[in-house]
């Protein structure tokens, strides 16, 4: 086998090149376990109108993010969607009319894709193939063993090399995929140049796909193992972002091809496969049913943006002025608008505000019991600040609980259908150490060693900016942080803070509660325009999402003189814990019972190893509201809006705005589009049934014993085993700020 130049070769390259970096470009990261985030799994595909990413990836994926027809009609009927809403998307091509009539329009014969791989084309033509699904084992497998933390027993000898020189190595000697029967698997593979581009460049001559986009041809190579693409795609980002090369995905898109070229090798001729193989023979759903569907799907949108504008026309705003004893700062997080709004209820003397969960303290924090430092901040970020907590004499014992605990939960014993045939006694050591350390406490105070007091007041400053808090301070202001516990679950820091990179908002919530209360800090935003009275203090604190209780921190810093302030808003704190508690748990399923049983539980849920609903996290997220309090402090709002602070009076040259803008709303769509992904397209972005999950590599989960990596979230983040809890919508954003501001 050699490789053919030819006169056109370096154009064709160029091409090729070109093609593959859009197939690259639209694989979604898919962050690991342990600080998982979530993520848009349409972020390759933002320049797209809607429907057209409909329609590139039902070509590629077979399937694409709208509802059903039924859904649809269903809305239709219960005036979810109204005449009204439907006129605001009729277009040329679609008036009402022809809208309301595709609603009685039959479901096409087929969601197969359009675009296949030579494996999808052999699995059509002959009886008895499964060439793709041999083909996303063993990839894999492979992948598994290369990027391992730390899980297995045996590492590879070739895990020091690229992904694509340590597959060489081993592909060479590998005889499964020839039992299997690909015929003269390893000497092909001993024939491939070391450039994984060189290969993709010859494959692509060996295959010659014919009537398809080469980017699509690509694309459609990745999504047979997409969550491996996605996690090869999170570790590239991450050296992107210090300004490293990367280029393990294109390496990962190599050996995809490899199978590919190899097969065709083996079985073109013997299938008669016409120079237009990669084109499905199936019919194909045709372009004006994603064009329906999405029109459909806006209209949907538009039916929650009317209900929720109306709300905030109607109510009136809370009446202001007078200087409240207390502030509290929460995460724009979801769940937060359920806690703030009785809290406000609880005392007519506290006000709250919304900002993102890590505070503007973008850390990198190294815990006692910890090795290696973790971002806590946005995924947006490299965190530029260094922190960690002093080292205890307990340190050790927590490091080696942590580890059999994590042993437990990635072997194939945690799994849900194990405990429940054999019970709990069989680990009754191990769980009764963990139930010490799952229960959230307070560790000892975290620092930022090395900064200078100009440089902790430049982030105080951005920090007080960002959250519209520069005046009219009260005498205590509360910055809570907020992070969930679950036992036995992988999916655990998915119900922590987004805003801190998957962790709980503690470490952040302390750090800037610390740094706002040192004198040097405050005499140097003085003279930058921000006066903190002398008797205003600053308290951390974290809420506990699942049991909704808040836990404060460093409370021997509280001065004396402040008890008063202290006391109203612990009571106020209990109320609104006991009245969020009430108002979550009608979601949950839960008989309301007398309190303090009630509130036992609920925690109790997060110790309960086949819990695998602890809470619904931000389920049923619909829309982010930039504005004042005083907007939406008289709404209630379910729970399915971020709020962010913002007062466009404190912001005359839109430099807060413009980092809104750039972040929390980013982050904020992130969070949604995962959300709207798991739900339109489960098979292809949600992490299918918690039940039969298995942590493989320490990185993500499969399903079962074996196939590719699974990414979104699990199916009972969104579906309480008899309805859907997470209503697909792309979220809406409503700003308030002068509309040249916005559009600048």
């Amino acid at each position: 086998m050699k490789l053919q130049e030819s006169s056109s070769h370096t154009m064709k390259t160029q091409a090729n090149q070109q093609a593959v970096d859009q197939a690259l470009e639209r694989i979604p990261p898919l962050w690991p376990l342990e600080h998982f985030v979530a993520v848009n799994p349409f972020m390759g595909l933002t320049s797209l109108p809607f429907a057209e990413a409909c329609s590139l990836l039902r070509r590629n994926m077979g399937q694409a993010p709208l509802q059903s027809l039924a859904d649809y009609r269903r809305a239709w009927d219960q005036q979810l969607i109204t005449s009204q809403d439907l006129g605001t998307v009729t277009n040329e091509t679609w008036s009402k009319e022809k809208l309301l009539d595709f609603l009685r329009r039959p479901n096409p014969a087929t969601n197969a894709p359009s675009v296949l791989s030579f494996a999808d084309l052999l699995d059509e033509s002959l009886p008895n193939a499964h060439w793709t699904d041999f083909i996303a084992e063993e990839m894999s497998k492979w992948c598994a063993v290369h990027f391992d933390r730390n899980q297995t027993i045996w590492n590879s000898p070739w895990r020091k090399e690229g992904l694509f020189a340590a597959w060489l190595s081993a592909a060479r000697h590998d005889r499964k995929p020839e039992v299997f029967g690909m015929p003269g698997f390893r000497d092909y593979v001993k024939a491939l140049p070391q450039d994984p581009q060189r290969v993709i460049d010859f494959c692509l001559e060996v295959l010659a796909p014919q009537g398809v986009e080469i980017a699509d041809f690509l694309h459609r190579q990745l999504v047979i193992v997409l969550g491996w693409a996605g996690h090869v795609r999170y570790l590239d980002r991450e050296d992107e972002m210090r300004g490293q090369k990367a280029q393990r995905l294109r390496e990962l898109l190599a050996i995809r091809l490899v199978y590919d070229a190899v097969l065709h090798r083996a079985f073109a001729q013997k299938i008669a496969a016409e120079p237009s193989w990669a084109c499905a023979a199936t019919s194909v759903v045709d372009a004006s049913w994603d064009d329906g569907l999405a029109r459909w799907q806006l209209a949907y949108e538009r039916g929650y943006q009317r209900q929720l504008a109306q709300q905030m026309i109607a109510q009136p705003a809370r009446a202001g002025g007078h200087r409240p004893a207390a502030q509290a700062v929460f995460c724009i997080d979801v769940r937060s608008e359920i806690y703030r709004r009785h809290l406000e209820a609880a005392s007519a003397n506290i006000s709250t505000l919304g900002f993102a969960g890590f505070f503007g303290f973008p850390i990198a924090h190294q815990t006692a019991d910890a090795c290696h430092a973790a971002s806590r901040c946005p995924a947006l970020l490299v965190p530029p600040l260094q922190s960690h907590e002093p080292q205890d004499e307990q340190a050790p014992r927590s490091r080696a609980e942590k580890a059999s605990w994590k042993a437990f939960q990635n072997s194939a014993v945690s799994c849900f259908t194990f405990v429940e045939s054999l019970g709990m006694s069989f680990a009754t050591s191990l769980f009764s150490s963990r139930d010490r350390s799952l229960v959230p406490q307070a560790a000892a105070a975290p620092s930022l060693p090395g900064m200078t007091d100009e440089q902790l007041a430049g982030v105080a400053e951005g920090a007080l900016r960002g959250m519209s808090l520069t005046e009219s301070f009260a005498r205590l202001v509360l910055i809570c942080g907020h992070g969930s516990h679950s036992a036995n679950n992988p999916f655990a820091s998915s119900l922590d803070c987004g805003a801190c990179g998957g962790h709980a908002g503690d470490v952040n919530a302390r750090l800037a509660a610390q740094t706002l209360n040192r004198r040097a800090v405050r005499d140097i935003l003085a003279t930058k325009g921000i006066l903190i009275p002398e008797d205003v203090h600053f308290l951390a604190a974290q809420h506990d999402t699942l049991s909704d209780d808040v836990m404060l921190f460093d409370r021997d810093t509280i001065p004396v003189s402040h008890q008063e302030e202290l006391a109203e808003l612990e009571h106020a704190l209990h109320k609104a814990s006991e009245s969020t508690r009430r108002e979550r748990a009608k979601r949950l399923g839960l008989v309301e019972k007398d309190e303090p049983s009630f509130a036992e539980e609920i925690r109790q849920r997060g110790q309960d190893i086949a819990q695998i609903r602890p809470e619904w996290a931000l389920a049923n997220n619909a829309a982010l509201i930039v504005a004042p309090r005083s907007r939406t402090a008289s709404l209630r709002l379910d729970g399915r809006t971020f709020l962010h602070e913002y007062d466009p009076l404190l912001d005359p040259e839109s430099q807060v705005l413009t980092v809104i803008l750039t972040a929390p709303v980013v982050v904020a769509s992130w969070i949604n589009l995962q959300y709207f992904g798991s739900r339109t397209m489960p098979e292809t972005f949600a992490a299918g049934d918690k039940t039969i999950h298995q942590v493989v590599a320490g990185v993500g989960v499969i399903e079962g014993n074996a196939g590719d990596l699974r990414s979104g979230l699990p199916w009972q983040s969104i579906h309480n085993g008899e309805t859907f809890m997470h209503e697909p919508r792309r979220l809406t954003v409503f700003l308030e700020s002068e509309t040249e501001k916005v559009d600048a």
